[in-house]
């Protein structure tokens, strides 16, 4: 046991009724399972797309799978569901529509402005951000991260709040960075109708 390799990560879905999900592992080539057993032996009951983990992992015959969560790190945005929540300041936002939703298997795919590929969008990171009733071609702002099957969001905010957000942190010169300047400065992304 003591051989398994301690990696952090980012809970990329986890879908309570099935009992699973996957994190993606910084320095990892794909992504980890992550079991609601392991997640259960470590004393919580469940985890949220977007929270930070730091867990051991073995390989077995169908890829990698956690066998010990040793921390868990909820961002406060996922604990505050539709409640306003605000992107954090070390997120890169990138403008995004919802390409289509489907409820029943809990996932979907967003177009997002500047990506080629689709992004995977999965129910738990919808029900962080309050956005359950997100609707087919609605304006959002997403966080990505890219594990071995593409890029997937981690986190998304209503477009109102995220504009809103880059609009107090253009007025601060010590926050020009480059998630404000690519939201702000681009008149494609302060329109919804035109990502």
């Amino acid at each position: 046991m003591s051989d398994e390799p301690i990696v952090r990560g980012v809970v990329k879905w986890f879908d309570l009724s099935k009992g699973f999900g996957f994190v993606v592992a910084d320095g990892v080539p794909q992504d980890i399972l992550l079991h609601v057993n392991v997640v259960r032996d470590s004393g919580r009951t469940s985890v949220m797309a977007g929270d930070k983990v730091e867990l051991t992992f073995e390989e077995t015959p169908k890829g990698l799978q956690a066998s010990r969560l040793l921390s868990l790190d909820s961002p406060e945005n996922s604990q505050k569901p539709g409640q306003g929540a605000q992107p954090q300041a070390s997120e890169n936002l990138a403008p995004a529509r919802l390409k289509w939703f489907d409820k029943g298997k809990g996932f979907g795919f967003l177009n997002v402005f500047g990506e080629a590929e689709d992004v995977f969008l999965h129910v738990d990171v919808l029900r962080a951000a309050g956005l359950v009733e997100a609707q087919v071609g609605e304006a959002m702002c997403v966080v990505l991260t890219r594990g071995a099957k593409g890029a997937s969001a981690v986190a998304v905010y209503p477009w109102d709040i995220a504009l809103g957000w880059v609009s107090q942190r253009s007025e601060d010169p010590k926050s020009q960075d480059a998630s404000v300047q690519h939201l702000h400065s681009d008149p494609i992304d302060t329109d919804p109708q035109a990502v």
